[in-house]
């Protein structure tokens, strides 16, 4: 595509305004989705509802040379896993798919 001076330059940056507009709408889920994901910790691993925290324990009171044990405690919290921007990746094939068949219908 050749810009040339003139008339036709107004036409022509409105048409590359609108398809970089297009384009940001169409990232946007995948983005929001990498960052969540990002924000997380970039786990490439499953979501997680409950987080476990480990602790040492002595068995007996004051005496942590005859043992300990590890006392496990689980916390509620959500840590997103490798599906976040999977999720993103599909909405953004969807609004893709959603502006191109219009483009489509606006053409015949």
């Amino acid at each position: 595509m050749e810009l040339t001076r003139g008339c036709n330059q107004p036409v022509i940056f409105l048409t590359l305004s609108l398809n970089l507009k297009i384009s940001l709408i169409c990232l946007l889920p995948l983005l929001i989705g990498l960052g969540v994901w990002v924000k997380d910790g970039a786990r490439v691993a499953f979501w997680l509802t409950s987080i476990e925290e480990r602790k040492e324990v002595p068995i007996v009171e004051g005496m942590p040379e005859l043992g300990t044990q590890t006392q496990v405690t689980w916390k509620e919290q959500f840590v997103s896993g490798i599906e976040t921007p999977m999720f993103g990746l599909v909405g953004s094939l969807g609004v893709f798919t959603v502006f191109h068949l219009r483009k489509l219908k606006k053409s015949k």
